[in-house]
């Protein structure tokens, strides 16, 4: 046999591991840049409203098969795409993901990296206190766990603001109030705080079934100028929120988890201005909101505008989470 390391580079800048990119489908083959490795992506269009929207996928699953973030529903094929056969970016020749009817099209892609982000495919075994190895090299902060080859009961699991004893639970494909503070036991999706080397499961069919079924885990983790996983609460007027960056945030994923509240999306393709800033959702197939400005640009992250605060992200004593990357 020949064994050969995957590259394990600590990234030293969001451009390394992160490229949003809007494009026109072409019902061909369509290439689109990303400037590296692309291990995983997430994909809607923009202006129409389908089923399959938003659409995670990644290179360790295969190419040409995706799951939708607004489903419970199992992971679903694209035509004959090969997008992961590609070096410094991902190729387009599947059904929907390359459509000109569904034009203009948002990619948000990313790269594993020590620090940053991995992504795990795994198969369940139904046992409490599974542990899963993971290549992120830190403390996973966010978690983002789905069945594949069957639908889930309930659909996308998300664990985040892990501790010794508890941690906080939230779905990506609804709208629902967040548990926080949930104690690691046999039944919940988490048996034990994540380590640098592994994250242990319950024995929750969603997670971890005893059939066989397989899964695919989506893991984040703060790193200095790159990324940022953290929450705030809300005051009811604007917020500067420190990621400790330099140029500003150019993805932002924002919840609510004291009320229920949506997985807003934005990116610095589509506009993170002074003024109005499309907003994708990904518990959601809707198309995207244009009319709002709900967060302003800032050097060392993103600000919360007052509109912001006084609509979904900042209600006062609100408590949301948040991923940021720069």
């Amino acid at each position: 046999y020949i064994a050969i390391r995957r590259p394990m580079k600590t990234p030293e800048s969001g451009t390394e591991v992160f490229s949003p990119v809007s494009y026109t489908g072409n019902n061909g083959v369509n290439t689109i840049e990303s400037g590296f490795t692309v291990d995983a992506e997430l994909v809607a269009p923009r202006s129409t409203v389908r089923t399959w929207k938003p659409a995670f996928a990644s290179r360790l699953t295969g190419t040409a098969r995706y799951i939708t973030t607004s489903s419970t529903a199992a992971e679903q094929t694209d035509g004959p795409s090969e997008q992961f056969a590609y070096n410094t970016g991902v190729l387009r020749n599947g059904t929907n993901m390359n459509s000109t009817a569904d034009s203009p099209l948002i990619t948000w892609m990313f790269k594993r990296a020590t620090g940053f982000m991995d992504v795990v495919a795994y198969t369940g075994n139904g046992s409490e206190g599974y542990q899963v190895n993971h290549n992120l090299g830190v403390i996973p902060e966010l978690i983002i766990i789905k069945r594949r080859n069957n639908a889930s009961a309930e659909g996308w699991f998300v664990g985040t603001e892990f501790s010794a004893t508890n941690f906080t639970q939230a779905k990506l494909n609804v709208t629902d109030t967040a548990v926080n503070s949930l104690a690691y036991t046999s039944s919940s999706i988490f048996r034990a705080q994540p380590t640098t080397t592994t994250f242990t499961l319950g024995n929750y069919q969603d997670v971890n079934n005893s059939s066989g079924d397989t899964y695919i885990s989506y893991l984040f983790a703060t790193l200095a100028g790159v990324s940022k996983v953290g929450g705030y609460t809300g005051t009811g007027s604007f917020m500067d929120i420190d990621c400790g960056f330099s140029a500003g945030a150019r993805f932002i994923l924002i919840k609510r988890t004291d009320s229920t509240g949506d997985w807003y999306v934005w990116d610095s393709v589509r506009g993170i201005v002074a003024g109005n800033d499309p907003y994708l959702l990904l518990n959601s197939t809707a198309a995207e909101v244009t009319s709002t400005d709900y967060i302003d640009p800032l050097s060392s992250g993103f600000r919360i505008t007052t509109a912001g605060a006084e609509g979904p992200l900042g209600a006062s004593g609100g408590t949301y989470i948040f991923l940021a990357i720069a």
